[in-house]
């Protein structure tokens, strides 16, 4: 179990290691959204301001994790209050976010099969 609502990625990655289930929820900004190349491996990626569209698809049964590629850690604690309020008890927010998501060696996936040319010439 996560304890508090503040998680570091090292406890994810060792509540993850012991196979205990939780699910991911990538926060981002609608251009960052559209222009990412990875997300973490599972998360539901959802733009910020749309998260109550996508209550259903967030589970009661296990922990929730907020992770956000914006700078700060406003939009993840927005976004955890948002589930507080409808009824969900076990929600963190991934201190640092997706920086930290991604120094602490946990798994990425491409968010698409393909990765178009103007997207490699703009990194």
């Amino acid at each position: 179990m996560l304890e508090g609502f503040d998680v570091t990625a090292k406890a994810v990655k060792e509540h993850m290691l012991h196979g205990d289930p939780l699910l991911l929820v990538e926060l981002s900004h609608r251009q960052e959204h559209e222009w990412s190349l990875f997300k973490a491996r599972g998360a539901l990626r959802v733009v910020s301001d749309t998260l109550e569209q996508h209550l259903e698809e967030i589970p009661h049964d296990r922990p929730i994790v907020f992770l956000s590629d914006c700078p700060g850690e406003e939009s993840s604690a927005r976004a955890a209050q948002v589930l507080l309020k409808h009824g969900w008890n076990d929600v963190h927010k991934l201190v640092r976010g997706f920086d930290a998501y991604l120094e602490a060696g946990l798994p990425v996936v491409p968010v698409t099969k393909a990765v178009s040319a103007a997207r490699i010439m703009l990194l």
